[in-house]
């Protein structure tokens, strides 16, 4: 830059370098800590794997008196990499989350910090009420329900024989759990917003501030649920933000009238 001190210029650029070092040395302790946390939860995991599938297939022995059949040598061993991973990696989302917190708090106000950590605690405690709800009652009622597909008649036209697989059980079960967890937490964080909107200036002021995170919410949640077209994604994508602008020219224009 012209007319600029070259000793100001260095001093600036040895700043940047120096937090560009401090922040790379923090991250890499923490995604460290991640990966030794996850490699401990996979162990502690495998270790106690028996009793894990115990818990995935309570809701089946509850009410059910249906014995488990492996037609394949390495159907064992899916179950025990499916189970293992799915729950070492349910398990360190949360810390993953809080490192994610801890690492961006320098950049970020008191309110993000205060927010990013009630979202956090929230959406946890959501997922664990609608988690044991899951296992302990609507997981049962549906599975009771497939069973009864099954004909004891002898004299009926259609006799059907249910077999159960473990590994495609452990599939199916999981996919659920976390298909029905999300459900919920979706409709939660949409009743907690809506409640917000009911206030024009609280809800000027989170659509203003944080639209772009609505967008990408919006976005990421259909993508989990939609299949992959591209016409259907771009479509959402779309939409997503022109709902979201609309939102926000309409929050300015009842904030100003009020």
């Amino acid at each position: 830059m012209l007319g600029s001190n070259p000793n100001t210029l260095k001093i600036n650029l040895d700043k940047i370098n120096f937090l560009l070092y401090s922040y790379s040395i923090e991250l890499l302790y923490r995604l460290s800590y991640i990966v030794i946390s996850f490699i401990f939860c996979i162990i502690i995991t495998f270790l106690n794997v028996q009793t894990l599938l115990l818990v995935e297939t309570y809701p089946f022995l509850q009410f059910l008196s249906k014995k488990f059949i492996v037609t394949g040598t390495t159907d064992l061993i899916d179950v025990v990499w499916v189970l293992v991973f799915s729950t070492s990696l349910l398990s360190s989302f949360p810390l993953f989350f809080y490192q994610l917190i801890q690492f961006s708090k320098n950049s970020w106000y008191i309110y993000q910090i205060s927010f990013s950590l009630k979202l956090l605690i929230s959406s946890l405690t959501v997922y664990l009420v609608s988690l044991v709800f899951c296992y302990t009652t609507f997981l049962p009622v549906v599975l009771e329900f497939l069973a009864q597909w099954e004909t004891k008649q002898t004299g009926s036209i259609l006799n059907i024989k249910i077999e159960f697989r473990i590994l495609s059980y452990i599939r199916w079960i999981l996919s659920f759990r976390y298909v029905f967890s999300f459900s919920i937490l979706t409709v939660f964080l949409w009743v907690t917003f809506i409640y917000l909107l009911l206030n024009p200036i609280i809800a000027y002021r989170t659509v203003k501030s944080r639209r772009k995170l609505f967008v990408f919410l919006t976005i990421f949640s259909f993508f989990l649920l939609i299949p992959p077209n591209v016409f259907l994604q771009f479509f959402i994508i779309s939409n997503a933000f022109i709902f979201y602008e609309v939102l926000f020219f309409f929050f300015c224009y009842k904030t100003y009238n009020t």
